[in-house]
């Protein structure tokens, strides 16, 4: 909603940058809905109020997810404004965060539901722009790996119950594309202990095994 009132996002954008000592930024979406299509105006507005940074989602907020996002509004915000422009939205790929970048202009590229169960995006998207190197997924047996490392720090951080709790996505993402995935996913889902995690995960590499 706060999209429909770009003066107050001013005054709340102001109101932090004048009480921390460190850089405030803000994210925004295209507007509020297909008839409150006012991304610039949010942005100058909060570029006004002192924002260090400010981020663009190419969707409304009546869009949500779908359907694709409207990059061509970072670049009007990216024009319009001075300070540094994150587009966001879409950005599932190497390949795309390229694109993003050669079509807005924008400074740095926001990675969102591209990682859901592919952290390591961000190593592919770094190599890409870097040396124009294309890494391929990692095998199976390191996605499981680099899960349970995941999900054990997240144990240490927020203890079993929760972790494990939030760990029930992020398996069903892990699982996704591989054979008996469906199955798999449904697993996923009743995992309320670390060891169901592992034995689970233990499961994943062998069917991949036998492939």
């Amino acid at each position: 909603a706060l999209m429909r009132d770009p003066a107050l996002c001013r005054r709340i954008v102001a109101a932090v940058v004048s009480a921390v000592d460190v850089p405030v930024t803000a994210k925004i979406r295209k507007g509020y809905s297909a008839r409150s299509v006012n991304a610039v105006e949010v942005a100058l507005a909060c570029e006004d109020g002192g924002a260090s940074a400010i981020t663009v989602h190419g969707r409304t907020r009546e869009q949500m997810y779908s359907p694709p996002a409207d990059w061509d509004i970072i670049r009007q915000v990216k024009q319009a404004v001075k300070i540094p422009v994150i587009g966001n939205g879409d950005v599932n790929s190497a390949e795309n965060a390229a694109k993003m970048y050669r079509q807005t202009g924008c400074d740095l590229v926001m990675v969102g539901r591209g990682a859901l169960g592919a952290p390591w995006i961000f190593a592919q998207i770094n190599a890409y722009l870097e040396k124009g190197e294309l890494l391929p997924d990692p095998p199976v047996e390191k996605r499981m790996e680099i899960l349970l490392r995941q999900v054990e720090l997240a144990v240490g951080f927020k203890g079993e119950r929760r972790a494990l709790l939030e760990a029930r996505k992020h398996a069903a993402w892990a699982v996704r594309g591989l054979p008996g995935a469906s199955r798999l996913r449904a697993k996923a889902g009743k995992i309320s202990t670390f060891d169901q995690l592992k034995a689970l995960c233990r499961e994943v590499c062998e069917i991949s095994s036998q492939k």
